[in-house]
């Protein structure tokens, strides 16, 4: 996939995760607006039920009492003198006695007259109730624990199941009732408030206020479970997000290695091909075969650039083998100080011929380790021969080799330094990776792979060592490889 189409591919992911952020914050500022309006309606229909049940009580009340001073046997005695109608069963006579229709229509007119007398009376109770009850003190008017009490039960068929602060506020201002432990701070401008006794002929601004201290966290938590999942989904679609970005990046980036490995190892192979192919076609002019110095210098170079390959192709597939796991390791007791000796005399002439100098400094008094001779062999040429590629072009190369044990000597240290071109921090932390080649301005004026550092790394990682690198642009590169020693 092409860069361009990753980055239009991420932008459209980030404008649908913020599309769906911002659905997802609308419908909680609408369904939190929701329950408030909910919230509101339960509180206020609790507080006139509330009232109306009080105006009731005070109704009822207050009829009892008058009627208690007006001859409560008027209303209670229901019970009209009827005569009585007697069935009696004798064993002689089996007689039944029947009213007469005069009896019956004396009942009639009596129980007329106490229906009269009844709504006379009431009519009477129910206008001094009307006229006497406003002018009484709100205190003396209703039973104030029995108002919360009957709030709190209103409020719980409303639905409404939170803490709460009453207070009751007579027409003056002044506060005659508080609920117990009655918190001020929680006095705020979000109180309900509710006329006592509305239906009074001449009402006067009795109130009672209502305060919900945890008013928010219990609409807030009425949404909990709902929030909770889909902050939880967002940030799992989030990270799959975040995910397929980064895969479909290192794609690309793996890609662009593949690429570059493949140029690289065109050319890396073209030469020596090329040199064996035109060596090939110098056999068949008879001039050259009849001279035994040409055809010496001729198999030489066919010989040397089949080396050549063969190295590249060797070095491709000992990565593999290692990859694998598959790499077999001989390993065995060597002095590391000869072992480095030997690379650098064979170095000598590579370094001369560009100018420069290469000196071994080995100062390791244990020098004796468990190492592959030939893997750990081509670590120290590795290292070398990455000196030498990346040395300046306006000044000689200098490289030092140098070993030295720790405080135990237990372990065997060796540091390689040069002063090259030097490694950017940026890409000092991926020279260990495969195909991972630090640019020099052109892609292809330092050949190889980008495999020799990752084969040294892994290969030091066999010998149960670590390497390390530190570098500055301009100044140069040093490379420590730490590995036990047979005193470890």
């Amino acid at each position: 996939m092409r860069k361009q189409a990753i980055i239009w591919l991420g932008l459209a992911m980030v404008l649908t995760f913020l599309g769906l952020v911002f659905i997802q914050f609308s419908y909680f500022n609408t369904l939190i607006t929701m329950r408030h309006t909910q919230f509101d309606r339960g509180v206020k229909q609790g507080l006139y039920q509330t009232c109306r049940i009080l105006e009731e009580e005070e109704a009822l009340s207050y009829i009892n009492k008058a009627l208690q001073k007006e001859g409560k046997n008027q209303f209670d005695n229901w019970s009209v003198g009827t005569t009585q109608i007697q069935v009696s069963t004798s064993l002689k006579s089996h007689a039944i006695v029947v009213p007469s229709p005069n009896v019956a229509h004396d009942l009639h007119n009596k129980m007329k007259q106490k229906y009269v007398r009844q709504k006379v009376v009431m009519s009477d109770v129910a206008m001094r109730w009307l006229k006497e009850a406003p002018e009484l003190p709100i205190e003396e008017r209703i039973n104030t624990e029995h108002v919360e009490q009957l709030l709190q039960k209103e409020l719980t068929n409303m639905g409404i199941e939170t803490p709460f602060y009453m207070t009751l506020i007579n027409y003056q201002g002044e506060r005659v009732y508080e609920s117990a432990n009655f918190d001020t701070t929680h006095v705020r401008h979000d109180y309900y408030s509710q006329i006592l006794f509305p239906n009074d002929y001449n009402p006067k601004m009795n109130l009672m206020r209502v305060y919900f201290p945890q008013r928010d966290q219990y609409i807030f938590q009425s949404m909990y479970k709902s929030a909770l999942t889909s902050v939880v989904m967002s940030i799992i679609l989030f990270l799959t997000f975040v995910s397929t970005i980064y895969l479909l990046i290192r794609q690309h980036r793996v890609a662009e290695i593949k690429t570059d490995f493949m140029n690289n190892m065109t050319h890396e192979f073209k030469t020596p091909i090329s040199s064996i192919s035109l060596a090939s076609q110098m056999l068949n002019d008879e001039n050259i075969v009849k001279s035994p110095e040409l055809m010496k210098r001729i198999s030489r170079t066919i010989g040397d650039e089949t080396k050549r390959l063969s190295f590249q192709v060797e070095k491709v597939l000992q990565i593999s083998l290692l990859e694998n796991e598959k790499a077999i390791m001989k390993f065995k007791d060597v002095n590391i100080n000869d072992l480095i000796e030997g690379v650098v005399d064979n170095f000598k002439i590579k370094v001369k011929s560009k100018g420069g100098s290469i000196k071994a400094d080995l100062k390791a008094e244990e020098c004796m380790a468990t190492v592959d001779e030939l893997h750990f062999t081509n670590v120290i040429f590795n290292l070398l021969d990455n000196a030498v590629k990346y040395a300046k072009q306006d000044e000689p190369l200098h490289l030092v080799v140098r070993t030295r044990n720790n405080d135990e000597k237990s372990q065997l240290i060796i540091k390689i330094e040069d002063n090259g071109i030097g490694i950017s921090k940026e890409h000092l932390k991926k020279i260990f990776d495969k195909f991972h080649r630090v640019p020099t301005g052109n892609v292809h004026n330092v050949k190889g792979f980008g495999l020799g550092l990752a084969y040294v790394k892994k290969m030091v990682q066999k010998h149960n060592g670590v390497i390390k690198a530190e570098s500055e642009l301009g100044v140069g590169t040093i490379f420590t490889i730490i590995i036990p020693t047979l005193k470890k």
